[in-house]
């Protein structure tokens, strides 16, 4: 059984959402990649960014606030990490975000002369920062993907924000060029301090996000919001995602997505023998 996700072949439909795995490095030392179709490492910036200050994780009923704010050691320390990319038995693909559109547009430019990273996802949606979050308008998703979409030539993913009518913005990242989606980012939230929410409680708004705009996008979906489960994952397929990222699950079971996959099998096969 293989997935495809614009020419990009996984072994199963999970990925690890950019952020829970950092750069992978600490994590690959440890654990495997067993259960994982693709990986996909923290976002990187063009230059090292610092983050936000402390406090930057509040776990709440049901989720977990983060506000780490795009920490990172920017792109210079990321393409060291070349040979460990190389030795995964699975694709991995970049996320980026960037200060202005000038850094983007050479992210961009180095990331296309890399012959191990299978594509980008264009994070456009973070929550707890200030200079990186280009969704605010549909223009403003128009404008970044197409002038990235002129400097790379592999597939490009665009990360967006769940806002409450998605398909404008949806609509503006596929017209700049945008070669798949992945619903959602995190979701703007407050407790003792301000950032993304991640985890089960946002499940059932995505899900309804998804049922709104089945049927109306003809790109590869990836799904990302509150798996923690194989019948999470399932609920997503069934809704037209094309694969689906596990993200804060980590923090809780390192081996998740070998569990889930394994779950997954199962109840794929059953849904096939019911059909």
């Amino acid at each position: 059984m293989s997935w495809n996700l614009c020419g990009i072949e996984l072994r199963t439909p999970l990925v690890s959402a950019s952020g829970p795995l950092g750069w992978g490095k600490e994590f690959f030392e440890i654990f495997s990649t067993r259960g994982l179709g693709l990986f996909i490492p923290k976002t990187v910036t063009f230059k090292p960014k610092i983050g936000n200050p402390p406090p930057r994780i509040e776990e709440t009923t049901g989720g977990l606030i983060n506000s780490i704010g795009l920490e990172n050691e920017g792109i210079d320390e990321w393409l060291k990490l070349k040979h460990l990319y190389e030795s995964l038995d699975i694709p991995v693909m970049a996320s980026i975000a960037g200060s202005t559109l000038d850094e983007l547009i050479k992210l961009g430019e180095i990331i296309n002369t890399l012959s191990y990273i299978v594509g980008i996802e264009l994070n456009l949606s973070c929550p707890n920062v200030k200079g990186e979050n280009w969704a605010n308008s549909p223009n403003d998703i128009f404008e970044v993907t197409n002038a990235l979409r002129r400097v790379y030539k592999k597939p490009i993913f665009v990360k967006l924000a769940p806002k409450d009518n998605p398909l404008p913005y949806i609509k503006s990242a596929i017209d700049g060029g945008a070669d798949g989606l992945t619903l959602f980012n995190t979701f703007p939230a407050f407790k003792n301090i301000s950032g993304g929410l991640s985890g089960p409680a946002i499940k059932p708004i995505y899900l309804r996000l998804f049922k709104e705009i089945k049927n109306k996008v003809d790109i590869p979906i990836m799904a990302s919001g509150g798996v923690f489960s194989a019948s999470d994952v399932l609920d997503y397929l069934n809704l037209g995602a094309n694969a689906v990222q596990i993200g804060t699950a980590f923090f809780k079971d390192p081996d998740i997505a070998e569990r889930i996959w394994e779950e997954l099998e199962t109840l794929l096969d059953t849904s096939r023998c019911s059909l």
